[in-house]
């Protein structure tokens, strides 16, 4: 095998050239599912299990069941550590059909060969798909899942508290720092954001916007920049908020960070274009009093940032990888999911016809009649081409996350959590035999 035939951008053929060149790409696409195949041979229908955490997945589910007797799908709504559980369950011999993964992950499945190659089911539903997203699924001409939306990034905020102070609306990251002191001094108990030590994904945008990344190739050789320029730059940035005491630190998804968001402590929230559905549900109550803005912007650039997408991808021991290919086509790419999945799933869509969709530019009532998803269209189309991913995703971001809890205790600075993470990714690397150029 030679990496010649991978991909379309740049960004992803070296990703998949590493893939290849690296890690004996060759090896890693010959995986195979070790239950049987493929659809019922009797009167019971094929039994698929089926894990995510996308919202309204379970009405989609039931959509399916109901006009598909011969696959029935079962769902689990992930939450927790229940990805940790997936690997775990999936190396032991175990675990469901299908699983939503962040395409982050999804180069450490291939390597592991959790992954089943699902080309031959699903080879035609490429042209409904954004090159890009079809890339992240794709090595080497085979693909290892169906792509399920992007995350290009937007500035959720509390346009009451913003008009209450009288501060603008911060259109750059230097005007957001100014906003974050002028809310501070107006109101001691209001904070310009959330600060949390467990997610990575808020960092990552900035990172991408920064046109950065964790990885690199330079002569058939893996490099790592978790400490290089654009990260030193977001890691000063949030040095001074935290510093400053302008930002709350309270772990994200819990009961406690809901309270904050509720009770008015959290002025902004910046991240992917599927989370204000999440906030319109857990914040009901403040419908009306939320709008979406760009993501503010580094000096001398309209750079946007993306936290990464998801796919759903079909686990090597499903004993019915053909049906679970043939739900995961159908659930992700389908006429009659895209609106459900953008409305109620508060998905940014990968697919043409999702894209295309009028749902995607509906008015939504929570954040006073706007259209958001504009916001997060023109996100996308500022969002540098610069990201690669790479093999242990999964190792930076926990020895990442470890220090960054350090930070918040004010046993650690977040440059200097950069430098332990660097360090802990080229070890990891290494002791994988993967080749790291300095």
């Amino acid at each position: 095998m030679t990496a010649k035939k991978l991909i379309r951008t740049p960004v992803m053929r070296a990703a998949a050239a590493a893939l290849v060149g690296i890690v004996a790409m060759g090896a890693l696409a010959a995986c195979s599912n070790s239950g049987e195949s493929g659809d019922s041979t009797g009167s019971e229908p094929t039994e698929v299990e089926f894990w995510g955490w996308v919202p309204g997945l379970e009405d989609l589910v039931d959509q399916w069941n109901d006009e598909n007797p011969d696959t029935q799908v079962s769902f689990h709504r992930m939450t927790g550590d229940d990805g940790q559980k997936v690997e775990a369950a999936v190396d032991a011999g175990a675990g469901p059909d299908l699983v939503q993964l962040s395409t982050h992950a999804l180069p450490d499945y291939v390597i592991a060969e959790r992954v089943v190659d699902i080309t031959e089911y699903v080879s035609d539903d490429e042209s409904n798909y954004t090159p890009a997203s079809w890339a992240s699924v794709s090595f080497d001409g085979h693909v290892f899942g169906v792509p399920q939306g992007i995350g290009p990034a937007g500035m959720m905020y509390r346009t009451d508290l913003f008009e209450q102070y009288g501060i603008e609306v911060p259109k750059t990251w230097d005007e957001y720092l100014d906003a974050a002191r002028a809310l501070k001094a107006a109101n001691p108990d209001a904070y310009i954001a959330n600060l949390s030590p467990s997610e990575i994904g808020q960092w990552a945008q900035e990172i991408q916007q920064a046109e950065s990344s964790w990885y690199g190739i330079k002569d058939d050789a893996w490099t790592l920049g978790v400490n290089d320029a654009g990260s030193q730059l977001v890691a000063e940035r949030w040095q001074t908020l935290l510093d400053e005491g302008l930002v709350t630190t309270e772990q994200m998804w819990t009961p406690e960070y809901w309270a904050l968001v509720n009770n008015g402590s959290i002025a902004t929230i910046s991240y992917a274009a599927w989370f204000p559905s999440i906030l319109a549900e857990n914040a009901a109550d403040l419908s009306g009093k939320w709008a979406v803005a760009p993501l503010p912007t580094n000096e001398g650039s309209d750079n946007s940032g993306d936290s990464g997408g998801a796919a759903v991808v079909v686990l090597k021991n499903s004993k019915a990888p053909e049906a679970a290919a043939e739900f995961a086509s159908w659930l992700n790419g389908s006429d009659d999911t895209q609106e459900a999945l953008i409305t109620v799933g508060g998905l940014f869509p990968s697919t043409t016809n999702g894209l295309a969709s009028p749902a995607l530019v509906e008015d939504q009532e929570f954040y006073g009649g706007q259209p958001i998803n504009e916001v997060f269209i023109d996100a996308a189309e500022h969002t540098p081409a610069t990201w690669v991913e790479g093999p242990n995703y999964s190792a930076i971001q926990s020895a990442l996350l470890d220090e960054f809890a350090k930070v918040i205790n004010g046993d650690q600075t977040f440059l200097g959590a950069l430098d332990v993470a660097q360090a802990a990714g080229i070890a990891d690397l290494e002791a994988r035999g993967l080749t790291v150029s300095e």
